[in-house]
């Protein structure tokens, strides 16, 4: 993927907007293929980062999704899923659970 857009969706996830983060999330399905094994590892591990700390649980969402997206493209290989084990269980809703049953074996794995 190009650096500029790169960037720029780097940018959008750390967004004080959370429909900003919520949308650059979602843009991860349209351009999981472009990314460089680099920048999948690193925007992947940037996002398994900001997760605990997200409050909306509409980017949380997007965010684990966009996880299972590089995930269905085989780039999620080298990122370190451990950050995922912190999100409080209080944030973890049903649209959540999915999600992180799917990553439970690679979060125990990473800690």
């Amino acid at each position: 993927m190009e650096g500029k857009y790169y960037i720029e969706f780097l940018r959008d996830l750390l967004s004080l907007d959370d429909a900003v983060r919520t949308e650059a999330a979602d843009r991860v399905q349209d351009f999981a293929n472009l990314l460089t094994e680099t920048q999948a590892r690193a925007a992947g591990d940037l996002i398994a980062m900001l997760s605990p700390h997200e409050e909306s649980r509409v980017a949380l969402e997007a965010l684990l999704h966009a996880l299972t997206d590089l995930d269905g493209c085989g780039k999620l290989g080298g990122v370190d899923l451990s950050p995922l084990g912190e999100i409080p269980e209080s944030a973890i809703h049903a649209e959540h659970r999915a999600y992180m049953e799917e990553f439970a074996p690679r979060i125990a794995r990473s800690t």
